[in-house]
């Protein structure tokens, strides 16, 4: 056989076995007495306390505290909000290691930043800035002033916008909607608050999810091919203890609709103790897998990554449960999921 020969079979062989597929990755915030925190990456394979496959952190990365990321296909990229850095950094998709962003985004603007969302077919890169409000900055910007493109604004106590405090963010393609988790100011009653991509300044929502069916959010997911809201909240037992669902919803959902199903019970493992808490949930893709994290606030040994099907729904057992130091020796971010490009390698040179 010659060398074109064995590199076919064996790319063939590669792609037939399915090796190509995205897997979980998190961040989160330093432990007490650190100042630095990594993204860790672990096998679609992996359960319990295994290790992860790759660590991207230390001190030339200047990453602190990387509790929410993004994954762009097209170039190949990680947008990375640095919360108490107060930096959007960014890097190799693949990168590992010890290595300093290919560029940095900031802006007075930008303050501590939360979820984001590129869209490269905008040359854009929608973020939650300053715990209040929704930004957009042009994808490419790069420095330490990047000119932002708009702002839709806090809104406070009664505001036209509906902004408080939010987290969690989606682009709703099909209807041009931005959407995050928030809850309102003064009696919390936490909700989903939709606005046009094209607002700015004081404007109103486009649409509020609102309802005893919203309560205890504490992040979303939203699918596009499914055309389905993902939302997880809590319950809280007599005993402290909380039990976690997953309440799944109509994309177009508003008002007060009701979610379509449910996922909960006790094979869920999405129950935590009163010290833990939720720090969020997404969706990979390429596995069709839904990724919940629930950090231990403090003790490590209590963190945890919960992943389901994305088909689940009712009392259904995940496919994957990470916990322990191996995700964070700090406090749990939110999980994202990226390619392992190690699987795409064919080892020979041309």
């Amino acid at each position: 056989m010659n060398l074109r020969s064995c590199r076919i079979l064996c790319l063939s062989l590669l792609l037939s076995a399915g090796m190509a597929h995205a897997e979980l990755m998190i961040g989160g915030y330093p432990e007490i007495g650190s100042s630095s925190h990594p993204l860790r990456q672990f096998s679609a394979n992996a359960q319990g306390s295994d290790a992860p496959v790759r660590t991207l952190g230390g001190p030339a990365s200047a990453l602190d505290s990387p509790a929410n990321a993004s994954y762009e296909s097209g170039e190949g990229l990680l947008y990375v909000s640095d919360f108490y850095g107060q930096t959007i950094r960014v890097f190799p998709a693949f990168a590992e290691g010890d290595v300093a962003p290919v560029r940095i985004m900031q802006t007075p603007l930008l303050g501590q930043p939360r979820a984001s969302v590129p869209i490269p077919a905008l040359d854009e890169l929608i973020v939650i800035a300053g715990n209040c409000c929704i930004l957009t900055l042009p994808l490419h910007g790069s420095g330490s002033n990047v000119p932002p493109l708009r702002m839709i604004g806090w809104g406070g106590n009664g505001g036209v916008t509906e902004l408080n405090n939010p987290s969690s963010l989606a682009w709703f393609p099909t209807t041009d909607e931005v959407a995050v988790m928030d809850y309102d100011f003064g009696n919390f009653a936490t909700k989903l608050v939709f606005h046009s991509r094209l607002g700015g300044g004081q404007v109103a929502p486009t649409r509020v999810l609102k309802s005893v069916h919203t309560e205890n959010a504490a992040g979303f997911a939203y699918s596009q091919a499914q055309k389905r809201i993902y939302l997880l909240t809590f319950t809280t037992n007599g005993d402290g203890s909380r039990e976690g669902q997953i309440r799944v919803f109509a994309e177009s959902a508003t008002g007060q609709d009701a979610p379509l199903y449910t996922i909960e019970g006790a094979a869920t493992q999405l129950g935590f103790n009163a010290s833990s808490y939720q720090s969020g949930i997404a969706i990979d893709t390429d596995l069709n897998r839904l990724m919940v994290g629930v950090t231990g606030n403090g003790n490590p040994a209590d963190n945890r990554a919960i992943v389901f099907d994305l088909a689940a729904s009712g009392n259904a057992t995940p496919v994957q449960v990470l916990q322990g130091t191996q995700l964070s020796t700090g406090y749990l971010g939110a999980p994202f999921a990226v390619p392992n490009d190690k699987l795409f390698a064919d080892g020979f040179d041309d």
